[in-house]
């Protein structure tokens, strides 16, 4: 500052001190910013709470991972980011002159600062990671606007339909509400661009869509009604894991049941072993399919066809035990037997008999012979009729 001679010296210290003054409050550091926002600062007092308004909270979603998904227990789990933005007006610093825009705050200072009390409502279990410190972000912009963001992993219930299984697709909501505070109070909106961001990621079992649905609506309970957001997942289960442990191998069962019917009906053993082998085989891995499932009240599409697999091989079987009867029963009623018998000298009565036996081992094989066709045929409309309504279904 340049001194005029003339000028008395009270004035020019005055002015020297108005100049320091103005220097040092453009220069406000960020912790004496703060102290300053929080010196009067109540955390327990909502920032619109003597308005008519309700504080109105921004949210946002960036999931990372969704894994654990769980028919059994009907839940899934995923890791994720919760983004918030509200106004406070007592945070506001627009008339304080400094050189930033923005406050951030160490996670000891978070508690000092008012925070909704955002809650998944249908969690199951849930935990904000704090390796190697709590995860939690918050910024305060000048005006006034807070920024919270936090890391957590949440186990979700989505209640799975589960009729189509296999082939079948399921939608997996999330909800977010306010616990404590009224939509007189607290308003939650989602954010106007990307709201709910989901990174590329492998599941093992079901592939994840990229594209979500939102809602926001009122939701009414005893204590009052609450503003909630909700946001559906996609999830389309992969058949491949199906295929190469379930549909082929059965499906091998069921053709292989088939071979007995070119096996000679007098080899019993053969025939007998081959069909209850396959029969307990086929039980085997359906009661092992049956256990990653919940015991539902409802059929499934994995039920009707371990069940018409099984019909099928345990059909084979009682198809042998028919042509065994057929071989071993003689040609007509004990009538006719006698009436052939009495025609038939004493000296021709064995090569009568060895006669009807033949008669018996003709049918008995005529029906092996139909049962090669009938068996693949019936079995191949079945296929079409359950793979297509399946296809459709999905």
């Amino acid at each position: 500052m340049r001194v005029n001679k003339a000028m008395p010296w009270a004035l020019v210290i005055g002015m020297t001190f108005l100049s320091t003054m103005g220097s040092a409050q453009s220069n406000v550091t960020r912790k004496q910013l703060i102290n300053d926002l929080l010196e009067d600062y109540d955390a327990n007092v909502i920032p619109d709470l003597d308005s008519d308004y309700p504080t109105n909270v921004t949210v946002q979603l960036s999931i990372h991972n969704m894994h654990s998904i769980s028919e059994t227990t009907m839940e899934y789990s995923v890791d994720a980011l919760l983004r918030t933005w509200w106004r406070d007006h007592r945070l506001d610093f627009t008339s304080i002159k400094t050189n930033f825009t923005s406050v951030e705050l160490d996670t000891k200072l978070m508690d000092r600062i008012w925070q909704p009390d955002i809650y998944f409502k249908n969690e199951k279990r849930g935990l904000v990671h704090t390796i190697t410190t709590t995860n939690k972000l918050m910024h305060i912009n000048m005006n006034g606007t807070v920024v919270l963001s936090i890391r957590l992993t949440v186990a979700l219930s989505c209640s799975m339909n589960l009729q189509y299984y296999p082939f079948d697709s399921q939608t997996c909501p999330l909800y977010l509400g306010s616990f404590g505070y009224t939509d007189a109070n607290i308003n939650l909106d989602w954010r106007k661009q990307d709201p709910v961001h989901i990174k590329e990621n492998e599941m093992p079992k079901f592939d994840l869509r990229s594209e979500v649905e939102l809602q926001d609506y009122i939701s009414q309970a005893i204590t009052g009604s609450f503003s909630t957001l909700r946001v559906d997942f996609f999830l389309d289960r992969q058949i491949g894991f199906f295929w190469l442990q379930i549909f082929i191998p059965s499906l091998l069962l069921v053709v292989l049941s088939w071979v007995s019917f070119w096996v000679d009906p007098k080899a019993v053993p053969a025939r007998v072993s081959l069909g209850v082998t396959c029969v307990l085989t086929l039980t085997t891995q359906s009661s092992g399919t049956r256990q990653l499932l919940p015991p539902v009240s409802y059929v499934k599409a994995i039920d009707v066809w371990m069940f018409v697999c099984l019909v099928f091989v345990f059909a084979a079987l009682l198809e042998f035990a028919y042509v065994n009867v057929l071989g071993r029963a003689k040609e007509g009623t004990e009538t006719e037997e006698n009436e052939t018998e009495s025609k038939c000298c004493t000296r021709y009565k064995a090569v009568c008999f060895k006669v009807f036996a033949e008669a018996g081992e003709a049918r008995a094989k005529k029906v092996d012979i139909i049962s090669r066709a009938l068996f693949p045929g019936v079995f191949c409309i079945f296929l079409s009729v359950f793979f297509l309504a399946c296809g459709l279904a999905s």
